[in-house]
């Protein structure tokens, strides 16, 4: 079974998160493309070393749980991103495409740290002492039923330990974009019928999970093909990795007549 691994880099200095390829049991438990189904699919996936201290994603920083997101994409669909889009301005359908690989390295680039220093375990200090962490999975969970404005401020007070923010909440938040980006941005689209661009906002999270969920009529047709070839059971059949089912799929589907 093939492990992708993906360095975490603000929730636990050095260590390595190691992702496992997906089955159909985790794809089939994906139910929406919330904060708390990515977290429950990720803590699936999760493959501890022996020794090492369970990787909780719940507890992961959002930039950190992007990261590992983008791996389970990468691992299940490529590295290609691609989108059908309809242009606002002449109304034709024209394709977007993108390496998310190159988009993941482009926004770490872009990450300036400053005079923020980092303690390897989502906190942040600067020189002149002042001092917050990163806002991880569980306090999302937290806040998820909160109107927007505020869980906002809930998650303001608690990264900052009530101590307030030169700028109030925007200033904030422009301060943990830039120390550490989330895979969630908007794109420049450009129309190659009329030339116009349009923004796009691009979001790995929903993005995944959306793919994952737009395949559940394929996957309960794999499902049937593969129980009524070789009898298995519902557990034996999600418990295969994604290729291993697309594999013994084609192979029931090239299986000569007769």
């Amino acid at each position: 079974m093939t492990t992708e691994s993906i360095p975490l880099r603000f929730s636990g200095r050095g260590r390595i998160a190691q992702l496992r390829e997906l089955t159909g049991r985790e794809e089939h438990a994906v139910a929406g493309a919330d904060t708390a189904h990515a977290i429950g699919l990720l803590a699936a996936l999760l493959v501890e070393p022996p020794g090492d201290e369970a990787i909780q994603p719940i507890a992961l920083s959002a930039a950190d749980r992007d990261r590992m997101l983008a791996g389970v994409y990468r691992g299940a669909f490529g590295d290609r991103i691609e989108s059908t889009l309809t242009c606002r301005e002449c109304g034709r359908p024209f394709d977007l495409h993108f390496s998310l690989r190159e988009l993941m390295q482009t926004l770490e680039e872009r990450a300036a740290r400053g005079d923020w220093k980092p303690d390897g375990d989502g906190h942040f200090e600067s020189a002149g002492g002042e001092r917050f962490r990163l806002p991880t999975g569980r306090d999302e969970l937290d806040v998820a039923g909160l109107p927007a404005s505020e869980s906002g401020a809930v998650l303001f007070n608690r990264c900052t330990e009530g101590r307030g923010w030169p700028g109030g909440l925007q200033a904030f938040e422009e301060t943990l974009e830039t120390v550490a980006p989330l895979i969630d941005l908007e794109l420049l689209a450009r129309c190659p019928e009329c030339n116009s661009v349009q923004p796009v906002q691009f979001e790995i999270q929903g993005y995944l999970l959306s793919a994952i969920l737009a395949e559940r009529r394929q996957l309960r047709v794999e499902i049937h093909r593969i129980a009524k070839a070789y009898g298995w059971s519902l557990h034996e059949i999600l418990s295969l990795t994604r290729s291993d089912r697309r594999h013994f799929v084609e192979l029931v589907e090239n299986q000569p007549a007769g």
